[in-house]
Protein backbone atom coordinates (compact mmCIF):
# COMPACT_ATOMS: atom_id res chain seq x y z
CA UNK A 1 0.00 0.00 0.00
CA UNK A 2 1.33 3.46 -0.91
CA UNK A 3 1.70 6.28 1.62
CA UNK A 4 -1.25 8.02 -0.04
CA UNK A 5 -3.45 4.94 0.33
CA UNK A 6 -2.34 4.51 3.93
CA UNK A 7 -3.39 8.07 4.78
CA UNK A 8 -6.72 7.43 3.07
CA UNK A 9 -7.50 4.84 5.79
CA UNK A 10 -7.59 7.56 8.45
CA UNK A 11 -11.01 9.03 9.38
CA UNK A 12 -11.92 11.69 6.86
CA UNK A 13 -14.82 13.96 6.09
CA UNK A 14 -15.99 14.36 2.49
CA UNK A 15 -18.67 16.31 0.69
CA UNK A 16 -20.61 14.22 -1.79
CA UNK A 17 -19.85 16.78 -4.52
CA UNK A 18 -16.16 15.90 -4.06
CA UNK A 19 -16.83 12.23 -4.81
CA UNK A 20 -19.52 12.13 -7.50
CA UNK A 21 -18.17 11.47 -11.01
CA UNK A 22 -14.83 10.19 -9.64
CA UNK A 23 -13.40 7.03 -11.15
CA UNK A 24 -14.14 3.72 -9.46
CA UNK A 25 -11.39 1.15 -9.96
CA UNK A 26 -11.36 -2.57 -9.16
CA UNK A 27 -8.07 -3.92 -7.89
CA UNK A 28 -7.07 -7.29 -9.38
CA UNK A 29 -3.64 -8.34 -8.25
CA UNK A 30 -1.17 -5.82 -9.67
CA UNK A 31 -3.77 -4.33 -12.02
CA UNK A 32 -6.62 -1.91 -11.62
CA UNK A 33 -9.61 -2.14 -13.92
CA UNK A 34 -11.87 0.87 -14.37
CA UNK A 35 -15.48 0.02 -13.50
CA UNK A 36 -16.93 3.44 -14.26
CA UNK A 37 -17.71 6.67 -12.41
CA UNK A 38 -19.38 7.13 -9.04
CA UNK A 39 -22.98 8.11 -9.76
CA UNK A 40 -24.62 7.98 -6.32
CA UNK A 41 -24.50 6.44 -2.84
CA UNK A 42 -27.21 4.19 -1.45
CA UNK A 43 -27.87 4.59 2.26
CA UNK A 44 -29.78 2.68 4.92
CA UNK A 45 -31.65 4.60 7.63
CA UNK A 46 -30.36 3.03 10.82
CA UNK A 47 -29.33 4.73 14.04
CA UNK A 48 -28.99 8.49 14.28
CA UNK A 49 -26.93 8.80 11.11
CA UNK A 50 -27.61 6.92 7.86
CA UNK A 51 -24.88 4.55 6.66
CA UNK A 52 -23.74 4.15 3.07
CA UNK A 53 -24.28 0.54 1.97
CA UNK A 54 -23.63 0.65 -1.79
CA UNK A 55 -21.79 2.65 -4.40
CA UNK A 56 -23.81 3.14 -7.57
CA UNK A 57 -21.31 3.16 -10.44
CA UNK A 58 -22.35 4.55 -13.81
CA UNK A 59 -20.96 2.98 -16.99
CA UNK A 60 -20.60 4.18 -20.56
CA UNK A 61 -22.33 3.00 -23.77
CA UNK A 62 -25.75 2.82 -22.11
CA UNK A 63 -24.88 -0.14 -19.91
CA UNK A 64 -26.83 -0.38 -16.59
CA UNK A 65 -25.06 0.98 -13.48
CA UNK A 66 -23.27 -1.42 -11.16
CA UNK A 67 -24.02 -1.89 -7.47
CA UNK A 68 -20.82 -2.13 -5.39
CA UNK A 69 -21.23 -2.99 -1.68
CA UNK A 70 -19.41 -0.38 0.38
CA UNK A 71 -17.71 -3.08 2.45
CA UNK A 72 -15.51 -3.81 -0.57
CA UNK A 73 -14.09 -0.27 -0.69
CA UNK A 74 -10.34 -0.36 -0.12
CA UNK A 75 -9.54 3.35 -0.44
CA UNK A 76 -11.57 6.44 -1.20
CA UNK A 77 -10.51 10.02 -1.81
CA UNK A 78 -11.53 13.02 -3.90
CA UNK A 79 -9.94 11.60 -7.08
CA UNK A 80 -10.75 7.89 -7.17
CA UNK A 81 -12.29 5.02 -5.27
CA UNK A 82 -10.57 1.63 -5.27
CA UNK A 83 -12.55 -1.54 -4.50
CA UNK A 84 -11.26 -5.05 -3.91
CA UNK A 85 -13.64 -7.98 -4.34
CA UNK A 86 -13.21 -11.36 -2.65
CA UNK A 87 -12.57 -14.28 -5.01
CA UNK A 88 -15.71 -15.47 -6.72
CA UNK A 89 -17.77 -12.33 -5.98
CA UNK A 90 -19.44 -10.77 -9.01
CA UNK A 91 -21.00 -7.32 -9.06
CA UNK A 92 -24.72 -7.00 -9.76
CA UNK A 93 -26.36 -4.48 -12.03
CA UNK A 94 -28.21 -1.81 -10.06
CA UNK A 95 -31.95 -2.40 -9.95
CA UNK A 96 -33.92 0.50 -8.55
CA UNK A 97 -36.48 -0.58 -5.97
CA UNK A 98 -38.99 1.65 -4.22
CA UNK A 99 -37.39 1.26 -0.78
CA UNK A 100 -33.85 2.11 -1.89
CA UNK A 101 -32.61 5.56 -0.93
CA UNK A 102 -30.01 7.23 -3.11
CA UNK A 103 -28.62 10.20 -1.23
CA UNK A 104 -27.65 12.38 -4.21
CA UNK A 105 -30.74 11.62 -6.26
CA UNK A 106 -33.25 11.95 -3.44
CA UNK A 107 -31.84 14.63 -1.11
CA UNK A 108 -29.42 16.85 -3.02
CA UNK A 109 -31.03 20.02 -4.47
CA UNK A 110 -34.20 19.49 -2.40
CA UNK A 111 -35.73 22.29 -0.35
CA UNK A 112 -35.25 22.24 3.43
CA UNK A 113 -38.58 22.94 5.14
CA UNK A 114 -38.85 23.60 8.90
CA UNK A 115 -41.61 22.50 11.29
CA UNK A 116 -43.66 25.61 10.54
CA UNK A 117 -43.50 24.83 6.79
CA UNK A 118 -41.13 27.73 6.11
CA UNK A 119 -38.56 27.20 3.38
CA UNK A 120 -35.12 27.52 4.91
CA UNK A 121 -32.76 26.79 2.02
CA UNK A 122 -31.74 24.26 -0.62
CA UNK A 123 -29.60 21.21 0.18
CA UNK A 124 -26.54 22.01 -1.91
CA UNK A 125 -24.22 19.35 -0.50
CA UNK A 126 -24.06 16.39 1.86
CA UNK A 127 -21.30 15.90 4.44
CA UNK A 128 -19.98 12.36 4.96
CA UNK A 129 -17.67 10.75 7.52
CA UNK A 130 -15.50 7.81 6.42
CA UNK A 131 -13.99 5.87 9.32
CA UNK A 132 -12.87 2.28 9.73
CA UNK A 133 -14.62 0.93 6.67
CA UNK A 134 -17.92 2.74 7.27
CA UNK A 135 -19.33 5.91 5.76
CA UNK A 136 -22.01 7.91 7.60
CA UNK A 137 -24.16 10.83 6.47
CA UNK A 138 -23.58 13.46 9.18
CA UNK A 139 -24.63 16.87 7.82
CA UNK A 140 -26.39 18.65 4.99
CA UNK A 141 -24.94 21.90 3.64
CA UNK A 142 -27.37 24.72 2.82
CA UNK A 143 -24.73 27.47 2.72
CA UNK A 144 -23.32 29.54 -0.12
CA UNK A 145 -20.13 27.49 0.19
CA UNK A 146 -22.20 24.39 -0.55
CA UNK A 147 -23.81 26.10 -3.52
CA UNK A 148 -20.38 26.93 -4.97
CA UNK A 149 -19.25 23.33 -4.54
CA UNK A 150 -22.45 22.15 -6.24
CA UNK A 151 -21.62 24.43 -9.18
CA UNK A 152 -18.10 22.95 -9.34
CA UNK A 153 -16.47 26.04 -7.79
CA UNK A 154 -15.10 24.20 -4.75
CA UNK A 155 -11.81 26.08 -5.05
CA UNK A 156 -13.68 29.37 -4.60
CA UNK A 157 -15.54 28.05 -1.55
CA UNK A 158 -12.20 27.07 0.03
CA UNK A 159 -10.77 30.50 -0.80
CA UNK A 160 -13.70 32.37 0.77
CA UNK A 161 -14.47 30.17 3.79
CA UNK A 162 -11.29 28.16 4.36
CA UNK A 163 -11.76 25.06 6.49
CA UNK A 164 -15.05 23.22 6.85
CA UNK A 165 -15.24 24.19 10.54
CA UNK A 166 -15.90 27.79 9.42
CA UNK A 167 -19.12 26.70 7.66
CA UNK A 168 -22.42 26.28 9.51
CA UNK A 169 -23.55 22.79 8.53
CA UNK A 170 -26.95 21.39 9.48
CA UNK A 171 -26.70 18.11 11.44
CA UNK A 172 -28.56 15.18 9.88
CA UNK A 173 -30.18 14.43 13.24
CA UNK A 174 -32.41 17.47 12.66
CA UNK A 175 -33.67 16.00 9.37
CA UNK A 176 -36.92 14.05 9.68
CA UNK A 177 -36.69 10.37 8.67
CA UNK A 178 -37.34 9.87 4.97
CA UNK A 179 -40.34 7.66 4.08
CA UNK A 180 -39.47 3.98 3.72
CA UNK A 181 -41.62 3.55 0.59
CA UNK A 182 -39.74 6.32 -1.21
CA UNK A 183 -39.68 5.93 -4.99
CA UNK A 184 -37.61 8.73 -6.48
CA UNK A 185 -38.20 11.15 -3.61
CA UNK A 186 -39.81 14.29 -5.08
CA UNK A 187 -40.85 15.97 -1.83
CA UNK A 188 -39.04 18.51 0.31
CA UNK A 189 -36.62 17.58 3.09
CA UNK A 190 -38.26 18.38 6.43
CA UNK A 191 -36.62 19.26 9.73
CA UNK A 192 -37.47 18.44 13.34
CA UNK A 193 -36.70 22.03 14.45
CA UNK A 194 -38.18 25.43 13.67
CA UNK A 195 -36.47 28.03 11.51
CA UNK A 196 -35.45 30.10 14.56
CA UNK A 197 -33.94 27.08 16.31
CA UNK A 198 -31.63 26.29 13.38
CA UNK A 199 -29.31 29.18 14.21
CA UNK A 200 -28.99 27.84 17.77
CA UNK A 201 -27.66 24.41 16.75
CA UNK A 202 -24.42 23.78 18.62
CA UNK A 203 -21.53 21.82 17.11
CA UNK A 204 -21.92 19.34 19.96
CA UNK A 205 -23.69 17.05 17.48
CA UNK A 206 -20.17 15.65 16.99
CA UNK A 207 -20.64 13.98 20.35
CA UNK A 208 -23.63 12.12 18.92
CA UNK A 209 -21.52 10.96 15.98
CA UNK A 210 -18.81 9.65 18.32
CA UNK A 211 -21.39 7.71 20.30
CA UNK A 212 -22.39 5.89 17.10
CA UNK A 213 -18.83 4.66 16.47
CA UNK A 214 -16.77 1.86 17.98
CA UNK A 215 -13.88 2.60 20.35
CA UNK A 216 -11.09 2.72 17.77
CA UNK A 217 -13.19 4.66 15.27
CA UNK A 218 -14.26 7.10 17.98
CA UNK A 219 -10.71 7.82 19.07
CA UNK A 220 -9.47 8.21 15.51
CA UNK A 221 -12.19 10.76 14.70
CA UNK A 222 -11.70 12.62 18.00
CA UNK A 223 -7.99 13.02 17.27
CA UNK A 224 -8.79 14.87 14.03
CA UNK A 225 -10.67 17.65 15.90
CA UNK A 226 -9.08 20.98 16.76
CA UNK A 227 -8.63 21.71 20.48
CA UNK A 228 -11.71 23.89 21.00
CA UNK A 229 -14.03 21.61 19.07
CA UNK A 230 -12.64 18.56 20.86
CA UNK A 231 -13.19 20.20 24.26
CA UNK A 232 -16.81 21.04 23.40
CA UNK A 233 -17.38 17.52 22.09
CA UNK A 234 -15.85 15.90 25.17
CA UNK A 235 -18.10 17.98 27.43
CA UNK A 236 -21.26 17.01 25.52
CA UNK A 237 -20.52 13.28 25.22
CA UNK A 238 -22.23 10.80 27.51
CA UNK A 239 -20.17 9.67 30.57
CA UNK A 240 -19.29 6.26 29.10
CA UNK A 241 -17.78 7.91 26.03
CA UNK A 242 -16.06 10.57 28.15
CA UNK A 243 -14.32 7.90 30.22
CA UNK A 244 -13.13 6.03 27.12
CA UNK A 245 -11.82 9.18 25.45
CA UNK A 246 -10.01 10.47 28.54
CA UNK A 247 -8.44 7.05 29.15
CA UNK A 248 -7.03 7.05 25.61
CA UNK A 249 -5.81 10.65 25.42
CA UNK A 250 -2.25 11.76 26.11
CA UNK A 251 -1.82 13.93 29.21
CA UNK A 252 -0.56 16.90 27.18
CA UNK A 253 -3.62 16.68 24.91
CA UNK A 254 -5.92 16.61 27.95
CA UNK A 255 -4.12 19.65 29.36
CA UNK A 256 -4.83 21.49 26.09
CA UNK A 257 -8.52 20.58 26.29
CA UNK A 258 -8.83 21.57 29.95
CA UNK A 259 -7.23 24.94 29.15
CA UNK A 260 -10.29 25.84 27.02
CA UNK A 261 -12.85 24.62 29.61
CA UNK A 262 -14.39 26.31 32.63
CA UNK A 263 -13.68 24.84 36.10
CA UNK A 264 -17.26 23.53 36.19
CA UNK A 265 -16.77 21.69 32.89
CA UNK A 266 -13.46 20.22 34.07
CA UNK A 267 -15.07 19.12 37.33
CA UNK A 268 -17.85 17.36 35.39
CA UNK A 269 -15.23 15.37 33.45
CA UNK A 270 -13.11 14.49 36.51
CA UNK A 271 -16.16 13.44 38.48
CA UNK A 272 -16.89 10.47 36.21
CA UNK A 273 -13.27 9.21 36.27
CA UNK A 274 -11.69 6.77 38.73
CA UNK A 275 -10.34 8.68 41.75
CA UNK A 276 -6.68 7.88 41.00
CA UNK A 277 -6.98 9.24 37.44
CA UNK A 278 -8.91 12.31 38.58
CA UNK A 279 -6.32 13.16 41.22
CA UNK A 280 -3.47 12.82 38.72
CA UNK A 281 -5.20 15.11 36.25
CA UNK A 282 -5.99 17.71 38.91
CA UNK A 283 -2.28 18.07 39.64
CA UNK A 284 -1.65 19.10 36.05
CA UNK A 285 -4.08 22.06 36.29
CA UNK A 286 -2.94 25.66 36.94
CA UNK A 287 -3.12 26.52 40.65
CA UNK A 288 -6.11 28.87 40.40
CA UNK A 289 -8.09 26.55 38.16
CA UNK A 290 -7.20 23.54 40.29
CA UNK A 291 -8.47 25.32 43.40
CA UNK A 292 -11.83 26.05 41.79
CA UNK A 293 -12.11 22.49 40.50
CA UNK A 294 -11.34 21.12 43.97
CA UNK A 295 -13.99 23.38 45.43
CA UNK A 296 -16.55 22.08 42.95
CA UNK A 297 -15.61 18.43 43.39
CA UNK A 298 -15.73 18.67 47.18
CA UNK A 299 -19.23 20.13 46.80
CA UNK A 300 -19.07 22.32 49.88
CA UNK A 301 -18.67 26.06 50.17
CA UNK A 302 -18.76 26.43 46.39
CA UNK A 303 -18.60 30.08 45.34
CA UNK A 304 -20.57 31.30 42.35
CA UNK A 305 -17.49 32.68 40.48
CA UNK A 306 -16.14 29.12 40.36
CA UNK A 307 -18.82 28.05 37.92
CA UNK A 308 -18.99 31.26 35.85
CA UNK A 309 -17.63 31.18 32.31
CA UNK A 310 -15.83 33.95 30.42
CA UNK A 311 -16.66 32.41 27.04
CA UNK A 312 -19.67 34.49 25.98
CA UNK A 313 -20.35 37.18 23.39
CA UNK A 314 -20.31 40.78 24.64
CA UNK A 315 -20.43 43.70 22.19
CA UNK A 316 -20.65 47.50 22.51
CA UNK A 317 -24.09 49.10 22.26
CA UNK A 318 -23.03 50.91 19.05
CA UNK A 319 -22.42 47.63 17.16
CA UNK A 320 -24.87 46.70 14.41
CA UNK A 321 -26.89 43.52 14.12
CA UNK A 322 -24.84 42.62 11.04
CA UNK A 323 -21.57 42.94 13.01
CA UNK A 324 -22.98 40.93 15.91
CA UNK A 325 -24.13 38.06 13.68
CA UNK A 326 -20.80 38.00 11.85
CA UNK A 327 -18.94 37.79 15.17
CA UNK A 328 -21.31 35.14 16.47
CA UNK A 329 -21.05 32.92 13.39
CA UNK A 330 -17.27 33.18 13.19
CA UNK A 331 -16.70 32.22 16.82
CA UNK A 332 -19.74 30.13 17.85
CA UNK A 333 -17.59 27.11 18.73
CA UNK A 334 -15.62 29.18 21.21
CA UNK A 335 -18.62 30.24 23.28
CA UNK A 336 -20.13 28.36 26.20
CA UNK A 337 -23.13 30.69 26.11
CA UNK A 338 -24.71 30.82 22.64
CA UNK A 339 -28.28 31.84 23.42
CA UNK A 340 -27.66 35.43 24.57
CA UNK A 341 -25.58 38.41 23.44
CA UNK A 342 -24.56 40.87 26.16
CA UNK A 343 -24.42 44.59 25.36
CA UNK A 344 -21.90 46.85 27.11
CA UNK A 345 -21.19 50.55 27.47
CA UNK A 346 -17.87 52.14 26.51
CA UNK A 347 -16.48 51.46 29.99
CA UNK A 348 -17.33 47.75 29.75
CA UNK A 349 -20.27 47.82 32.14
CA UNK A 350 -23.36 45.79 31.30
CA UNK A 351 -26.20 47.74 29.70
CA UNK A 352 -28.46 45.16 28.04
CA UNK A 353 -29.02 41.65 26.73
CA UNK A 354 -30.40 40.24 23.46
CA UNK A 355 -31.81 36.77 22.89
CA UNK A 356 -30.10 35.26 19.84
CA UNK A 357 -33.48 34.64 18.19
CA UNK A 358 -34.34 38.35 18.45
CA UNK A 359 -30.95 39.18 16.96
CA UNK A 360 -31.56 36.92 13.97
CA UNK A 361 -34.97 38.46 13.31
CA UNK A 362 -33.77 42.09 13.57
CA UNK A 363 -32.82 44.30 10.61
CA UNK A 364 -29.12 44.03 9.82
CA UNK A 365 -28.45 47.79 10.07
CA UNK A 366 -30.11 48.19 13.51
CA UNK A 367 -27.78 49.01 16.40
CA UNK A 368 -27.79 46.70 19.40
CA UNK A 369 -28.90 49.53 21.70
CA UNK A 370 -32.19 49.70 19.77
CA UNK A 371 -33.15 46.05 20.19
CA UNK A 372 -31.64 45.09 23.55
CA UNK A 373 -33.52 44.54 26.79
CA UNK A 374 -32.29 46.81 29.58
CA UNK A 375 -34.22 45.12 32.39
CA UNK A 376 -31.57 42.49 33.16
CA UNK A 377 -31.58 39.87 35.87
CA UNK A 378 -28.02 39.63 37.20
CA UNK A 379 -26.03 37.73 39.81
CA UNK A 380 -23.22 39.02 42.01
CA UNK A 381 -19.90 37.38 42.97
CA UNK A 382 -21.02 37.11 46.62
CA UNK A 383 -24.37 35.46 45.80
CA UNK A 384 -24.78 31.87 46.95
CA UNK A 385 -25.70 28.90 44.79
CA UNK A 386 -29.13 28.99 46.40
CA UNK A 387 -29.52 32.65 45.38
CA UNK A 388 -28.64 31.75 41.79
CA UNK A 389 -31.00 28.75 41.78
CA UNK A 390 -33.82 30.99 43.01
CA UNK A 391 -33.25 33.48 40.16
CA UNK A 392 -33.12 30.74 37.54
CA UNK A 393 -36.30 29.17 38.92
CA UNK A 394 -38.11 32.53 39.01
CA UNK A 395 -37.25 33.73 35.51
CA UNK A 396 -36.50 30.54 33.52
CA UNK A 397 -33.36 31.82 31.79
CA UNK A 398 -30.66 29.41 30.61
CA UNK A 399 -27.80 31.70 31.65
CA UNK A 400 -27.44 34.78 33.87
CA UNK A 401 -24.67 37.43 33.79
CA UNK A 402 -22.54 38.10 36.87
CA UNK A 403 -21.63 41.72 37.58
CA UNK A 404 -19.81 43.55 40.37
CA UNK A 405 -21.11 46.56 42.31
CA UNK A 406 -20.15 48.86 39.44
CA UNK A 407 -21.99 46.69 36.84
CA UNK A 408 -18.73 45.46 35.26
CA UNK A 409 -19.42 42.14 33.50
CA UNK A 410 -17.42 39.45 35.34
CA UNK A 411 -18.78 36.29 33.70
CA UNK A 412 -21.91 34.31 32.94
CA UNK A 413 -23.39 31.44 34.96
CA UNK A 414 -25.10 28.69 32.96
CA UNK A 415 -28.08 26.91 34.48
CA UNK A 416 -26.67 23.50 33.46
CA UNK A 417 -23.43 24.21 35.37
CA UNK A 418 -25.36 25.29 38.46
CA UNK A 419 -27.45 22.12 38.32
CA UNK A 420 -24.40 19.87 37.98
CA UNK A 421 -22.90 21.39 41.14
CA UNK A 422 -26.07 21.30 43.23
CA UNK A 423 -27.19 17.76 42.31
Amino acid sequence: MTAQESSAQLPRFFFITQLIRDKVLQEKGEKRIELGNLMDLEIKLSGRYPEVVNLIVGRSFGRPPLEVPFRYVKTIDTRRTVVELPAGVKLKEFDRESARILIKDMVLDKKIIDTDEYEVEIVYDIHLLHAEGRMLVVHVDVTKAGMLRRLHFGWLARLLWGEVKNIELLPWKYVQPLPSDIDRFHGNVKLTVSREKIADIHPADLADILEELSGDERMAVFNTLDTETAADTLEEAEPRVQRELVASLRRDRLAELFHTMTPAQIADILEILPRVDAEALKKSLPVETGGKVNELLNAHDVKLPSIATSRFLALPETASVRQALAKFRSRTRRYDVVMYVYVTREDGTLKGVIDIRELIQAKSDETLSNIMTEQIVTLGPTDTLADAASEFSKYGFRALPMVDAGRALLGVVRYKDLLSVMQ
